[in-house]
């Protein structure tokens, strides 16, 4: 079999290095291309995506390694992928709902998963007054942020008010969650198929995200029952494959999926090439059953 690995702009390189050596041991060949490098050609009613002369619908298996700055483009790729007869471990509707945090919440919360109190406005008047019926602090975030970038806390709503402010001159829209007092420690639920890996995320001290890129501590435990299930039914929900889910707490000590990320980081610091492999390894035998 043939695997195709497409990354974006925020794709590190030491990761993809990972994941292409394991590749190798399983597939083989192995190609791995940056968006940046693709052209797409519609000609007399086909569609192809090209790099150089290659073909890459003729792949048997892709691994997309996208990430929301990647949206307009990626997203395209995607939908000409799913009408080929290529395996991608996700799919075009999948990575639309992931980039916005706010309708992820919303597809999770309809199908009756747990999620943090929400909200999603265009403008200052109806957001003050979530916050005002949420109550202080509470978080706010871009609609499209990842690593812990675009995610403020506004602890009254004199903080509020002029983040609000910023917003509304970049044009755009205000998504508000609630905090809960152990925000500075989540779970990061990487799921594979149907594993999944846990990992304790602590914010560092003077911080209240917890996310690695933002200088915390991560610890792998063992995961309850329920916060796998729960992990797996949400990336079941929104049609992911593999994915991180991450995990809270609220006030009646009940878990809340509070995001879903559709490109997981393989937090190399912590598991070196391990997650690496796991993917590639869930990906090959998902490969090999679709091409039956």
């Amino acid at each position: 079999m043939k695997l195709l690995i497409l990354t974006g702009r925020k794709s590190k390189e030491e990761a993809i290095k990972h994941f292409i050596e394991a590749a190798k041991e399983k597939f083989d060949s192995v190609l791995s291309v940056s968006l940046d490098k693709i052209r797409i050609e519609c000609i007399e009613g086909k569609t192809k995506l090209m790099f150089k002369s290659t073909d890459l619908t003729s792949f048997d298996v892709c691994l997309p390694r996208f990430f929301s700055n990647d949206f307009a483009f990626a997203d395209i790729i995607l939908d000409i992928l799913d009408a080929s007869n290529v395996f991608v471990p996700a799919n075009a509707e999948s990575y639309q709902i992931t980039n916005n945090k706010y309708y992820t919440v919303k597809i999770l919360s309809n199908a009756g998963i747990k999620v943090p109190i929400s909200s999603l406005s265009l403008s200052e008047e109806p957001t003050l007054r979530m916050g005002k019926q949420v109550g202080y602090p509470c978080v706010v975030k871009l609609l499209s942020g990842f690593g812990g970038k675009g995610v403020m806390l506004a602890k009254d709503e004199t903080e509020l008010t002029p983040l609000l402010d910023t917003l509304k001159l970049f044009k755009e829209f205000i998504s508000t969650q609630e905090f809960f007092a152990n925000q500075a420690k989540d779970l990061r639920c990487l799921v594979v198929g149907e594993k999944v890996i846990g990992i304790e995320r602590i914010a560092k001290e003077g911080e209240w995200r917890s996310n690695v890129s933002k200088g915390g501590e991560a610890n792998v435990i063992d995961l309850s029952d329920e916060a796998k299930e729960i992990s797996i039914e949400s990336a079941k929900i929104l049609g992911l494959n593999i994915c991180a889910v991450d995990l809270m707490k609220n006030k009646k000590n009940e878990y809340v999926v509070v995001e879903v990320n559709f490109t997981p980081g393989t937090m190399i610091k912590y598991f070196d090439k391990e997650l690496a492999k796991k993917f590639v390894e869930f990906i090959y035998e998902k490969g090999k059953e679709y091409k039956k």
